[in-house]
């Protein structure tokens, strides 16, 4: 067996021999190729049988790798792996999901302490060196959060959320497998009558043609004008022209964004220069930590595949994740 873990280029630490050690100890007998550059992975893409990397990097190859039998993403989100020509295939898919639960809920918590705290008002006092109170800074006790998506990074959120004293409510595709820390779990459909109960909006839900927009003007009309929306999870969910029309017609309050509709977010976008607005270039899931966790896992994915059971993180290509 062949296994092919394509490096990124710009940032080749992410493979350390202590990480790819890990892979080796799942599968002594495999044919382990970390490919920093496209000579390599041309060198060795048509008769792997495994190819492991980001997204963005896997559909163009697919079709040089007339062995391939599976996929592994380094991301948990899909969408970018999931063509039609890999959905059509007997190609096993899996991802990266759990990972990231710690460092984007943390990233999360970050975006509410900016606003209840006025932290994004006293940085830009500080670059212009202004000593000017706030008097309107509140606390995140008693607010309440909802969480549109309760997978393992939704329920990390609201964890956290709750240990700082919040009301958790969520709503996931089956309304099921209720936390003690969620107060109300609901099915994804009750969405517009949860929302006006709503002091922070938490987009963790995987992107999907269900999910395409599902958040726009309609939306943002339910919820409070006291409200903030946090999108951690992938632009598309979000009508961005809808949303940047609720934040100037004062319909929510503000938005904390890790991801956008286009990314890189264009230079000439009204979100840079809206004051309730804290934008952060997608990077809400990285960490030192990784990698570790994220080699770790595929190779737990690896002894499975080889003992012929299902993936820990396999993919359903009908559901997109």
């Amino acid at each position: 067996m062949k296994i092919l873990i394509l490096k990124r280029e710009e940032a080749p630490f992410f493979l350390t021999p202590r990480r790819l050690a890990a892979v080796r100890r799942a599968a002594p007998r495999a044919t382990i190729i970390a490919a920093k550059n496209a000579v390599e992975i041309r060198r060795h893409v048509a008769d792997a049988d495994v190819i492991v990397g980001f997204p963005w990097m896997i559909p163009p190859l697919v079709k040089h790798a007339k062995n391939l039998k599976w996929i592994h993403s380094f991301s948990a989100g899909m969408d970018r792996v999931l063509t039609p020509e890999i959905i059509k295939s007997p190609i096993i898919l899996s991802n990266s999901s759990g990972i990231h639960a710690v460092p984007i809920a943390e990233h999360v918590i970050g975006f509410m302490l900016l606003f209840t705290r006025g932290f994004y008002h006293s940085f830009r006092n500080q670059e212009r060196r202004v000593w000017q109170k706030k008097n309107d800074i509140s606390e995140l006790r008693g607010r309440t959060v909802l969480i549109a998506g309760l997978g393992d990074i939704g329920r990390e959120v609201a964890r956290l959320a709750h240990a700082f004293g919040c009301r958790v409510i969520a709503v996931s595709r089956s309304g099921k497998d209720k936390p003690a820390y969620v107060a109300e779990l609901k099915t994804a459909d009750k969405l517009p009558v949860m929302l006006p109960q709503a002091d922070f909006v938490v987009i963790a839900a995987p992107y999907t043609k269900e999910t395409h927009h599902w958040f726009a003007m309609r939306e943002f009309r339910r919820m409070k004008n006291s409200a903030v929306l946090i999108n951690i999870a992938r632009g598309a969910i979000v009508n961005e022209k809808d949303l940047i029309g609720a934040l100037r017609k004062k319909l929510i309050a503000g938005a904390g964004l890790d991801v956008t509709e286009q990314e890189p977010l264009s230079r000439t976008s009204p979100l840079w220069g809206m004051p309730n607005v804290v934008i952060t270039p997608h990077h809400s899931g990285l960490s030192e930590k990784y990698m570790d966790r994220a080699m770790e896992l595929f190779a737990k994915n690896l002894k499975q595949f080889i003992a012929g059971k299902p993936l820990a993180t396999q993919v359903d290509k009908k559901n997109g994740y």
